[in-house]
């Protein structure tokens, strides 16, 4: 198996986990590619690319790199233009000629268009790709990460209580849709470890799909009681009622209501779930040396290692 260079775009908390489990793996080499230094990544002792995401910054440092996953996270103009960036300097690049830029959602063949923000950022980028052939790519999607499950001292993943639906501290959970809707939950250091195994992968589909647990938002707020022995205060947002926000608010100079009610209508109409039968196949093929975690097995080894990044 040849070794090759990984570049990570991105240094947040995603890129924590798939750099761990790169330097776990300890077949190929490293390099961070970031608009700063980061110390979390310095003190690992690995390189750190400094750029601007302009195309001609990014050809210099790919030059001798083989895969790059882009694990950027923006919903405005700048995520566009710094895949498409990365486009460019993979096609000028003679090594970098597989790329995973920054999906990391749902089920995006059959929803395409969710979340509504992603339509003129993704799909830009996604139009691009396929519009070229130098370059093998894969979108690679999950549904919700898990770790918002967890404590916060167990997962390098910030919290996100304005859209996650549950409130551990207030016991409340905020349902979209009927709560029926399936949606798919997989654990970051999981999907860290389904990236990793991708390097090396024959070939690459378009689409990629992983999952750790597939539930309704009702039974995984029973899971929640369960495992905590608690009773959560449950509401439920009909899709009704979110797409007339969408309608009032759809002019709003301000984003933040609009694009929060794209989000509520993204779990709304189950475009969270990722498709199990090609996920399945997937697993097979791709990631059979990862045991994607459940929900109640994410919790159960928290408990067991109370200061560990599960």
């Amino acid at each position: 198996m040849t070794r090759k260079r990984v570049a990570i775009a991105g240094a947040g908390d995603v890129a924590k986990y798939l750099t761990e489990e790169i330097l776990r793996d300890a077949r190929h080499d490293l390099v961070i590619i970031t608009r700063g230094h980061r110390d979390w990544f310095v003190d690992r002792g690995l390189e750190m690319r400094i750029t601007d995401y302009s195309a001609e910054s990014l050809t210099d440092l790919l030059q001798d790199v083989d895969v790059l996953f882009s694990l950027i996270h923006d919903d405005t103009e700048w995520y566009t233009n710094t895949h498409l960036a990365m486009i460019e300097a993979c096609k000028r690049s003679p090594r970098c000629k597989r790329f995973v830029p920054s999906e990391y959602g749902g089920d995006i063949e059959k929803f395409p268009d969710q979340p509504l923000f992603d339509v003129p950022t993704h799909g830009a980028v996604r139009k691009a790709l396929r519009s070229q052939s130098e370059i093998e790519f894969t979108l690679f999607n999950l549904g919700w990460f898990m770790d918002y499950f967890l404590p916060s001292k167990n997962t390098y993943m910030k919290s996100i209580f304005s859209v996650w639906p549950i409130d551990m501290d207030e016991r409340k959970a905020s349902i979209c849709g009927t709560g029926n809707e399936m949606c798919t939950f997989t654990s970051a250091r999981d999907v860290g470890k389904a990236l990793a195994q991708l390097i090396d992968a024959e070939k690459w589909e378009e689409f990629t799909y992983v999952m750790g647990d597939n539930l309704t938002w009702n039974q995984a707020i029973e899971l929640v009681q369960d495992l905590n022995g608690i009773k959560l205060d449950v509401s439920y947002r009909p899709l009704e009622e979110i797409q007339q926000t969408i309608q009032d608010h759809k002019d709003d100079e301000d984003l933040d209501i609009l694009w929060s009610a794209y989000l509520d209508l993204w779990n709304a109409i189950g475009a969270v779930a990722v498709p199990i039968e090609k996920a399945s196949r997937q697993r097979q093929q791709y990631f059979s040396r990862v045991h994607f975690r459940t929900i109640r097995e994410l919790v159960s080894a928290a408990r067991n290692e109370p200061f560990a990044k599960i």
